[in-house]
């Protein structure tokens, strides 16, 4: 680590929280280098880079979207018209943004670093919620699991992703925050013993450091559907989950890039609902391109809204700022 940037978090260990959050935006930013992947403080832990510049960005709702956001927009109002689509259908929109791995373990990044040091995301989100849309969020949840458990990984070293417990945690979450009518958890799903996964991450594949670091390994739970590993999504569910590449990961396979089956959002969700959801998840922008694809299996199933009673929007927190698609209205079908 820089000598400058030991001393800047050391000597923001004692300023005000506002004045520690701008300290470890500037840490941040000063690690943001013309490549996909950050090498953190801690060597054994790689963050996604547009994530880094993300968390560069500090309180990035107190700034004009025009200098914050890699598209130059607020992405409240897209967010807040794909709720009044659903709700005017009677469907249940929740909102869960992933946080950035850094703000949970900020150590990691940046040497010095400590829980709340990054600019929380809750005065952000209240803002969306204020405007009608129900919104989970993760981190407050995320950190007080780490407080009481400082070995916990929510999420992956070497992964842009939450890790298979995050994962688990998430699905916990949002069952409990968004109960459905009807449900009998855990119907014909069953969670196996805690095994192992080793993988090597999307943060080192293809960079410089792939061949030279180990692969990493974290404990997984598998779900399971009448003896065979993994959940099938249903597309006439009752249950939507839609986003960004954390509705894949640990659930649709190697073969698909995403490390293993079974053990994803999706799959401990059928757990606790007893069923299971629909899915449309992109690799793209979760706050847009996301939407797209959904306009597309709508409009090629025709009713098929007539079943849906909740969407679970999952995306990482950093699209807030680093999305590039410009958003545009969006229909929920032909």
């Amino acid at each position: 680590m820089r000598p400058f940037l030991a001393i800047l978090l050391a000597v923001s260990a004692t300023l005000p929280a506002q004045d520690r959050t701008l300290r470890f935006a500037e840490a941040a930013a000063a690690k943001v280098r013309q490549a996909p992947s950050v090498r953190g403080d801690d060597f054994e832990w790689y963050f996604p880079v547009k994530e880094v510049k993300h968390l560069a960005t500090g309180r990035f709702w107190e700034k004009p979207w025009e200098e914050v956001a890699a598209n130059q927009a607020d992405p409240v109002p897209g967010i807040v018209e794909f709720h009044g689509l659903l709700k005017e259908r009677g469907i249940r929109l929740l909102l869960v943004p992933v946080p950035a791995k850094g703000s949970i373990h900020p150590g990691r990044l940046v040497e010095g670093a400590s829980a709340g040091d990054a600019a929380a995301l809750a005065p952000f989100l209240e803002r969306i919620a204020a405007a009608g849309v129900e919104v989970l969020d993760l981190e407050p949840r995320f950190l007080e699991v780490c407080k009481n458990d400082p070995a916990a990984l929510l999420y992956c070293r070497q992964d842009a992703h939450f890790s298979p417990a995050g994962a688990e945690l998430v699905a916990k979450l949002v069952a409990e925050t968004a109960p459905l009518d009807g449900a009998t958890a855990p119907g014909p799903f069953s969670v196996g013993e805690a095994g192992t996964l080793t993988f090597v991450g999307d943060q080192i594949t293809g960079s410089e450091w792939e061949g030279v670091v180990p692969p990493e390994t974290l404990p997984v739970h598998y779900v399971s559907a009448g003896g065979r590993v993994g959940v099938t999504p249903d597309p006439t569910s009752p249950v939507l989950l839609l986003g960004d590449s954390h509705t894949l990961v640990f659930h649709e396979g190697r073969a698909g890039g995403m490390h293993c089956a079974g053990a994803g959002v999706l799959d401990h969700l059928a757990v606790r609902y007893g069923l299971a959801p629909d899915l449309v998840g992109v690799r793209g922008s979760g706050l847009v391109q996301a939407r797209k694809q959904l306009f597309y299996k709508a409009a090629a199933a025709p009713r098929y809204w007539d079943a849906k009673k909740l969407v679970v929007w999952l995306f990482s927190a950093r699209e807030f700022t680093q999305s590039t698609d410009k958003p545009v209205p969006i229909p929920l079908t032909r």
